[in-house]
């Protein structure tokens, strides 16, 4: 195999008689062709191989060689095929097969390998040469790479069948469109339309030989403005588009028209003039979409709305006396406030029957109650029909053979129907009571009235007297809207009767408080004065009785009298301290608590009042920590200035460790601690007692408020209830806040805290 076919010998038997000079003319005509035919081949992007007359490769071909990177050996015979990719190669020996066997052309498309393993696609193609005598001496043919031509007209092809399907798309959107969309040029001719555009031309004009323009179309249908007037020609649609104006939603974008067969339609038009490339306008696109199901249904919506809003507005007039009742009525009986307001609620829901009435437009409207428990019936107001309301109501009393409840005078199915909000017709004036279905007709519709989805009353709305009426999708909402309003306005009457109610209870509780306050704060008064004389008698008895110069023996036949002096004397200074709690909390109720605020020393207070109670009792051991360290007599920490009453905070700081030593061992100790804590100071008394629960922490502060199942150490009273009261109010007065930190079983940390005193002057009002 060579890559340039050799030229054919001359028949045997004959000769050329040719001069020395034609010969030599004729090899030089030969060489020149040999190169002429190499410098192709070398230029040629394609690859050229030879094959013999039975198509197997003999010589060599460089260009598939360097296309390949297979060896001579590895083309010879067909080795050539196996830089053919493994899934063309069975057709493509076929095809050579063929050709080889009819002696014409050889062509086939198949993918080669290259050096680098990447596979490319060829068009292959071979002629065979032949001899004299017609018979193949040889095969010539080229491979040409058509890789990225293929990948172009596959992408041609692809591009081609999504234009093509995409048009098909637009051109199915468009006939499905449910508007009328026109196409037409500058003089008005009709380009195109879509199947709902041709349903509107056939109504307007039946279709004929005559071809009409969008102007003709447009001169049948008596064109009107939104308001009704006649609209001047070069205010139609179509002129206006090919004057360059784009129509979208103006209020020029909605025209009424009548058509031939007399039927009035309100369309809403919009548009955009078509340009060409030099801006130049050519023609237009219009757009037109029947609205009038919509106007009609946002005309009685807004109708609706416009009465719903005149009953809101009546509803707000009403009057708030049930939220505000005069001061007089506060001394009043219950039973006069409550007639009263009963009175005035009566009022009101018969005013909202007649607001119901009248927004919607019906012959009478009951509204009944529903008891939250018995789920009984009540008639709270009508309007329209006299009496209706009642006989409605004892029709029910009787359809269940006792009173009206609920569950009795409604079918299982009718009642959950009204408690998931469905409305309910009625067949007759005193026929069955089923689910609403929308195009049915009854005689009357019960609307349920629900706050928070529950039933809380009903409505009878009876739109015509005698007669069915047909109630459609907007007139259920409509009274579905009613009655969730008068559901509201039901309510909101009721919430403000009771909160008129616990007013004047509670006026009656401020007024029993303070004559309890006034009659503590005279007891008090009273008893003090004798307590001090009973107690300074008693501290005087046992003095005398100690200087009295007895014997041994009778001084121990008078113990008894002097351990009874020693209780008496406890008792009453308990008793003093129970006259004192009551004073300072009947004077703290009453604002009458004196206090005067001066510049102190926290720490002198607190160390003051431990050191009082440290003396009584001696058995208990309370420690004093100044900022974590234990105060002792040898250092003397700064002072913690504060504006304070002296004597008021001594008060609570007593308080707090009594408590303490009442309630925790006598064997624990108690910790009182003062710390600087930004600007203020804190106090806190610590125990090691059986520690107060969450729920309890927050009412510890309330007045006369004792916490159960906790005892006082030993004999120790419990008190009444008011020590942490009165601590809580002298530490509010003077700025600061007061709190507990404790847990079951884990002691008690009682804290205040007040302002730190960092000027003079700071405070002093």
């Amino acid at each position: 195999m060579s890559t340039f076919p050799e030229l054919p010998p001359a028949p045997s038997g004959e000769a050329f008689p040719l001069l020395p000079g034609e010969a030599a003319g004729i090899e030089e005509r030969l060489r020149r062709s040999e190169e002429r035919y190499r410098s192709l081949v070398a230029a040629t992007a394609q690859i050229v191989w030879v094959a013999n007359a039975q198509g197997l490769v003999e010589e060599d071909s460089p260009s598939w060689r360097a296309y390949t990177g297979q060896s001579f050996e590895e083309i010879l015979g067909l080795g050539w095929l196996e830089a053919v990719h493994p899934d063309d190669r069975p057709g493509t020996l076929h095809v050579w097969s063929q050709a080889l066997a009819s002696g014409g052309f050889y062509e086939i498309e198949y993918r080669i390998r290259r050096y680098d393993g990447v596979y490319r696609t060829f068009w292959v193609r071979g002629v065979p040469v032949r001899e004299a005598d017609g018979s193949i001496r040889e095969w010539v043919g080229t491979c040409t790479d058509i890789t990225d031509r293929k990948r172009l007209e596959d992408e041609l092809v692809q591009t081609a069948y999504e234009a093509t399907l995409r048009a098909n798309q637009l051109e199915a959107t468009f006939e499905a469109m449910t508007d009328a969309v026109f196409i037409f040029d500058c003089d008005g001719q009709i380009l195109g339309v879509n199947a709902a555009a041709r349903r509107f031309l056939n109504r307007v004009a039946p279709l004929s030989g005559k071809e009409m323009t969008v102007d003709d179309y447009l001169a049948q249908l008596d064109l009107r403005d939104a308001t009704g007037q006649p609209l001047p020609r070069e205010q139609w649609p179509s002129q206006r588009l090919l004057r360059g104006e784009v129509l979208a939603d103006a209020p020029l974008s909605d025209l009424l028209l009548r058509l031939p067969s007399g039927c009035e339609r309100r369309i809403s038009v919009s548009g955009s003039p078509v340009r060409d490339d030099s801006g130049s306008v050519i023609g237009a696109v219009a757009i037109g979409r029947d609205v009038t199901e919509r106007y009609l249904l946002e005309r009685r919506t807004h109708e609706a709305l416009e009465a719903l809003l005149a009953l809101a507005e009546a509803l707000v007039e009403i009057p708030r006396d049930l939220a505000d009742p005069p001061p007089q009525q506060a001394g009043s009986s219950s039973v006069k406030a409550d007639g009263s307001c009963l009175q005035q609620r009566h009022e009101i829901t018969h005013r909202l029957a007649r607001l119901i009435c009248q927004v919607l437009n019906c012959h009478q409207v009951a509204i009944l109650h529903l008891a939250p428990e018995s789920e009984l019936l009540q008639l709270l107001a009508y309007a329209g029909d006299e009496g209706a309301g009642e006989r409605w109501l004892h029709w029910l009393s009787g359809s269940c053979s006792t009173e009206p409840q609920l569950s009795l005078c409604f079918s299982p199915e009718a009642v959950a129907a009204l408690r998931a909000d469905r409305l309910l017709g009625q067949s007759g004036a005193e026929g069955s009571v089923v689910p609403i279905e929308v195009g049915e007709c009854y005689a009357a519709v019960i609307a349920p009235m629900l706050i928070d989805q529950q039933l809380i009353g009903l409505i009878r709305i009876q739109q015509a007297e005698h007669e069915q009426h047909e109630y459609s999708a907007e007139e259920m909402a409509i009274i579905r809207a009613v009655a969730r309003l008068a559901a509201l306005v039901t309510e909101h009457e009721r919430l403000l009767h009771e909160r008129a109610e616990a007013r004047a209870n509670e006026l009656a509780l401020r007024e029993s408080n303070r004559r309890m306050d006034e009659f503590l704060s005279i007891a008090s008064h009273e008893l003090r004065t004798p307590l001090t004389t009973i107690k300074g008698n008693v501290q005087l008895a046992r003095r005398h009785l100690l200087r009295l110069p007895l014997t041994a023996e009778q001084r121990e036949k008078l113990a008894i009298v002097q351990e009874l002096l020693e209780r008496t004397d406890r008792q009453t200074g308990l008793l003093t301290r129970l006259v004192r709690d009551l004073l300072e909390s009947s004077r703290a109720q009453v604002d009458r608590l004196v206090m005067q605020r001066r510049p102190e020393n926290l720490l002198s207070i607190v160390r003051q009042t431990v050191s009082d109670l440290q003396s009584t009792a001696t058995q208990r051991r309370i420690r004093l920590l100044v900022a974590g360290q234990e105060l002792r007599q040898e250092n003397e920490p700064a002072p913690i200035m504060v504006l304070a009453d002296a004597e008021s905070i001594g008060l609570v700081v007593t308080n707090y460790l009594t408590n303490a030593i009442k309630y925790s061992p006598r064997e624990s100790p108690i910790d009182v601690s003062i710390e600087r804590e930004e600007c203020q100071a804190r106090v806190s008394v610590r125990d090691q007692g059986p520690g107060l629960p969450p729920a309890e922490q927050r009412r510890i502060w309330e007045r006369f408020y004792r916490v159960p199942g906790i005892q006082a150490q030993g004999s120790a009273s419990p008190g009444l209830g008011l020590g942490l009261h009165i601590c809580k109010t002298i530490v509010e007065r003077h700025q600061g806040s007061v709190g507990v930190s404790s847990q079951p079983g884990a002691g008690s940390t009682f804290w205040f805290t007040l302002p730190l005193l960092t000027d003079a002057g700071e405070g002093a009002g």
